[in-house]
């Protein structure tokens, strides 16, 4: 077969609670997984004149079809295949298109599939086939199942015995609830020997075994069609009090009803996907040579690493789970890096990602006077768990967020201020405030509704002013990539700052407060030039008098953005020399300390220079990461820039600010 594309290809990927991917290139060279790398086995079969050929994972006794071509697109993977007697082509679709956000947010994928050549012989049929793992996490559980008839097809489901739904707050987890569907015009829920029929006979039989694993078995007999697989998780999230499902089931639908739309609508649903996929592949030519192929990596993860839903006044809410963190809901400085993506084509979910923070922090629990870190641990907004207290003592017990697991999630919503729950010094203030910030001028600017920033305006002025107190010459506090420790006067930290003073200037325009915004892009302005004369001449340090360091200061992006300018084209141009000076196969690093980097800044650095052949220099080593790194699992935005491998993060949302080039090329965020 050709050469590799990504580390792990997305086959069916829905939300943090249902995600599978192929870890080799061939697809039916070995198990399938979890986005966590836990193996999740799926299987593809077809029946030919009185033989078992397999597409899909690895089976004893099957014999492997010859994989002969593979593609990526936005939101497809897809394969040929062939042997002497036919030819098969099969595309695993997850229509996880922003703007479309019925589609978005039902969970249900197609497997497209269409014999090409051979005449079909009397015995034919063609499966998907689904093992009992999809219905637990690491300990096998007792799994339960049948049939459902509906109308032109049958949908298979299973589901673990005893259904714990939103049990398990722990990160790296496959959920122990939900239900686990899959149609075709047959489906089965069998165990293990009427597979073997199956595969031995073509035969389709009833067949249930004590004792033995069970199966989902749906088989069409057609020369082309597909199959869909969908999983209801019943509850997708708690909402302070409120117990949410996923955007498409309002107004009572029913996962039956999710079948059905995806059925009556297939050949639409499909046209929207290939044409959304056909547009971006024209606007990736605009920003450099095969730049598609990271805008393809990203987009269904960035997608699917959230649920959409809204609470009990109709307002949406566009929830990240911080997957390989630490499994936080709604963390502020997850969304910020991951809105390019969703600035272009859908704002209103970045209005989406700030509504639950502007909630919680009208809470009395948080009695601070900067934005908070997150909502809680997925799937569970309970308030924020990111820098409790560790404190052993009647009120905390040891502390209220504990990393063990399988764990369950506290109340700090409704606490009140004297609990005392947070350790100031673990929090990330000017981290969060310019976040919160930037993220809502970006979205205003693109064209989200400003009602959100109007009613929260009285949280914004305070954020903003104490971005103007301590972001010049910021102290010790972490900032979001201090992987290797957090240091005082922090550039980055300080750039944060000017662009969220720009930003609320910004914000201001927007709601007819003329003279605040005039007031604020003064001080922007002055804020600028102490900057730049504390920063020196040269390629600004990674901190204030650090002199021979450098970081990547992906936090210019929106003063261009914005078209404020305060840093000049030279100096980002200047930075720009310096980090491909310093550029490893894989990547520049994130700064001079270590040599790991993070896929998200690396594409926000290539937005700065307006020099296309600097701009594909700096992203051809995200293309060639995603080729060779020896880390098989979801597109991992923290890597070693020189040896390939991951550090740490995979499968998740922040890959989303990939993006930032075509956003940049749109000019979406400009002065309106």
């Amino acid at each position: 077969m050709g050469k590799r594309i990504l580390p792990a290809y997305p086959l069916w990927v829905i939300d943090p609670m249902f995600s599978i991917w192929a870890k080799t290139d061939d697809l039916n060279g070995g198990d399938t997984i979890f986005w966590t790398g836990a193996g999740k086995r799926i299987y593809g079969f077809v029946r030919w004149e009185n033989r078992t050929y397999g597409f899909l994972g690895r089976h004893d006794g099957v014999v492997p079809l010859e994989q002969t071509a593979l593609e990526v697109h936005a939101f497809s993977t897809d394969y040929t295949f062939r042997c002497d007697q036919f030819s098969l082509r099969v595309r695993f679709i997850s229509p996880r298109i922003p703007g479309e956000r019925d589609i978005l947010s039902c969970p249900v994928c197609y497997t497209e599939y269409e014999v090409t050549e051979g005449e079909l012989p009397a015995d034919f049929s063609i499966s998907i086939v689904l093992d009992e793992g999809l219905c637990y996490g690491d300990e096998r559980a007792s799994v339960m199942g049948g049939v459902i008839p509906l109308a032109g097809y049958e949908a298979g489901y299973f589901t673990r015995l005893r259904n714990l739904v939103c049990s398990d707050t722990s990160d790296r987890v496959a959920p122990d609830w939900g239900d686990v569907y899959l149609t075709a015009q047959e489906s089965w829920y069998i165990s293990e020997s009427g597979l073997n029929l199956y595969l031995l006979t073509g035969q389709r039989e009833y067949l249930r075994k004590d004792g033995e694993r069970v199966f989902l078995l749906a088989v069409n007999t057609a020369r082309s069609g597909y199959f869909m697989t969908a999983f209801d998780e019943k509850l997708s999230v708690f909402y302070f009090g409120e117990w949410l499902k996923a955007y498409y089931f309002r107004d009572g639908k029913t996962i039956i009803d999710a079948l059905g739309f995806f059925a009556s609508e297939h050949d639409n649903i499909v046209r929207l996907c290939d044409d959304f996929d056909r547009k971006l592949k024209e606007d990736c030519e605009q920003v450099g040579k095969d730049f598609y192929v990271i805008a393809c990596a990203a987009m269904r993860q960035s997608v699917a690493a959230h649920i959409l839903t809204r609470n009990s006044s109709g307002e949406l809410l566009f929830l990240s789970k911080e997957n390989d963190s630490n499994g936080c809901i709604g963390t502020v400085d997850v969304s910020y890096p991951s809105v390019p993506l969703y600035l272009l084509y859908d704002p209103e979910l970045v209005n989406a990602m700030l509504r639950g923070i502007y909630a919680f922090s009208g809470m009395p629990v948080w009695n601070y006077e900067f934005a908070p870190h997150d909502l809680g641990t997925y799937p569970w907004c309970s308030g924020q768990v990111y820098g409790t207290v560790h404190r052993d003592d009647k009120y905390c017990c040891g502390g209220v967020f504990t990393s063990a697991s399988p764990r369950t999630n506290q109340m700090l919503y409704f606490r009140p201020a004297e609990s005392n729950i947070y350790d100031a010094s673990r929090q990330m203030p000017l981290e969060e405030c310019g976040n919160m910030l930037i993220m809502q001028a970006a979205a205003i600017r693109a064209g989200a509704d400003c009602r959100i920033a109007k009613k929260n305006f009285p949280l914004l002025r305070m954020w903003v002013k104490y971005l103007e107190r301590y972001g010049l010459d910021p102290g010790s506090q972490l900032c979001t990539d201090d992987f290797a420790g957090h240091l005082a006067g922090n550039l980055n930290l300080s750039i944060k700052a000017l662009v969220g003073i720009e930003a609320f200037s910004v914000i201001c325009s927007a709601l007819g407060k003329r003279d605040l915004a005039q007031s604020y892009a003064k001080k922007a302005r002055a804020f600028a030039e102490k900057f730049l004369q504390k920063a020196g001449d040269g390629v600004m340090p990674l901190a204030y008098g650090q002199e021979g360091t450098f970081s990547l200061k992906y936090n210019l992006l929106f003063d261009q953005l914005f078209g404020f300018h305060l840093i000049d084209q030279a100096v980002c141009e200047r930075e720009k020399d310096e980090y491909l000076a310093r550029r490893n196969r894989y990547g520049t690093p994130l700064d001079s300390r270590e040599s790991y980097t993070k896929a998200d800044w690396l594409c926000w650095v290539c937005a700065l220079t307006d020099d296309a052949q600097k701009r594909q220099k700096l992203y051809a080593s995200i293309i060639a990461y995603l080729a060779e790194t020896p880390s098989r699992l979801p597109f991992g935005d923290w890597y070693y820039s020189d040896r390939g491998d991951i550090v740490h993060f995979i499968n998740r949302s922040v890959v989303g600010g990939c993006f930032a080039p075509l956003l940049k090329l749109s000019g979406k965020c400009g002065k309106i």
